[in-house]
């Protein structure tokens, strides 16, 4: 899945498989991802902003690529 610019403002993602998706530069201000699968999904250059630094670390920890 690409959402590679997609404004995803707010939007709850709390349990959505994002397994390999990309969504590098997309706004993610606010987004929710509780218990999202995150495994290989790249955010790099995504806005994150919301998120503690907590928050981005649960992220990577979950597979996620920050930067």
């Amino acid at each position: 899945m690409d959402f590679s610019r997609a404004n995803l403002t707010g939007a709850n993602l709390s349990v959505a498989d994002l397994t390999g998706a990309i969504l590098k530069d997309a706004n993610l201000t606010h987004a929710d991802f509780s218990f999202a699968n995150l495994s290989g999904a790249d955010l790099t250059g995504a806005n994150l902003t919301g998120l503690t630094p907590l928050q981005k670390a649960d992220l990577q920890k979950r597979g996620a690529i920050l930067d």
